[in-house]
């Protein structure tokens, strides 16, 4: 369930986004041992970065990210956020924190 919120994020991101966007950077590693990294980050003021790695069987992933956009309000917005065995936990300034405190972790 975890993925799905991370992907639904990502995928409100992609929605909004410029298709003529040029990739300013690009990143990507993927240890043996399950930890990964990526980042990029877009001409048109779009970025993203994460890290996660196994922490053991039982526990699964953690993972620790950000990533940032311009809305059509002209403002950018940034999340950081931790997925781990707890949930997903973000942050961000346009993110009301009883919303965040009141989600279930599952």
């Amino acid at each position: 369930m975890k993925t799905l919120i991370v992907l639904a994020l990502i995928a409100l991101v992609a929605v909004n986004a410029n298709q003529n966007a040029k990739t300013l950077r690009y990143e990507n590693v993927q240890d043996g041992d399950a930890s990964y990294k990526f980042a990029f980050e877009s001409d048109d003021g779009i970025a993203r970065q994460e890290q996660g790695e196994l922490k053991n069987e039982a526990d699964g992933m953690n993972v620790q990210g950000n990533f940032k956009f311009v809305a059509d309000d002209g403002q950018e917005y940034v999340v950081q956020y931790v997925a781990d065995s707890q949930g997903f936990h973000p942050e961000g300034d346009h993110i009301p924190k009883e919303y965040v405190e009141n989600v279930p972790s599952l």
